[in-house]
């Protein structure tokens, strides 16, 4: 008979499985056209298993958007962990300055983003999707993410001793430009991966570089 720790993992695995067999059908077909019985199919278990972890589709599509927000906190740490905030001043170039805060952000969420692409994709798809439950997950989860790149672009005025004005709007549209290139590159199976990551530094150049500028 197996034991109780037997069970709880294989439950575990089960649970990992149709969450899995969820993110191929969204890839193929969209969040929306899930349904209990084609995501139970698609795991290899009988429908009606299913409820035995999670109550319907979106108690499953909320731990879906959990588990892409452990990546997401993951990016953000390893490319804190590589930005640096150097002072910018009128005599320097301020293309290399700010270089060192969006090349490692960009480069860092590519990295991460391959890795793991049907997660990041149904994140932010699913940011203006027909489910409420996952929007509001959603929607959460990019606040928290927003929060803490706001702490270190803090960390850029005060080194250039400058105000850059509403710094929470600041790191929602960096997270905005990343991800909107990443759908780039998940959706089109031509897009080369070097182009895609040097248009992204280079919008983001711009939108820091136009920020200073305006200060």
């Amino acid at each position: 008979m197996a034991s109780r720790k037997d069970l709880k993992k294989q439950k575990e695995k089960t649970s990992q499985a149709l969450i899995q067999a969820a993110l191929e059908l969204c890839a193929e077909e969209g969040y929306a056209s899930l349904s209990l019985r084609s995501v139970a199919r698609k795991a290899g278990i009988a429908p009606t298993s299913f409820y035995r972890h999670f109550r319907e589709i979106d108690e499953m599509g909320v731990e879906m958007v959990a588990q892409a927000k452990v990546v997401l906190d993951d990016f953000l740490a390893q490319a804190r962990r590589k930005m640096t905030f150097p002072a910018i001043k009128k005599n320097n170039d301020p293309v290399k300055s700010v270089e060192c805060i969006t090349r490692p952000f960009a480069e860092t969420f590519f990295s991460v983003m391959v890795k793991n692409s049907q997660l990041v994709h149904l994140f932010f798809q699913e940011k203006t999707g027909s489910s409420e439950a996952l929007r509001d997950a959603i929607f959460e989860a990019t606040d928290q993410l927003t929060g803490m790149l706001a702490e270190d672009l803090n960390k850029l005025c005060t080194t250039s001793k400058n105000d850059l004005g509403d710094i929470s709007l600041i790191a929602e549209t960096m997270l905005t430009i990343v991800s909107a290139c990443g759908m780039e590159m998940i959706v089109r199976p031509d897009a080369k991966p070097k182009i895609i990551t040097g248009r992204t530094i280079l919008k983001l150049n711009l939108l820091l570089i136009g920020v200073l500028i305006h200060v």
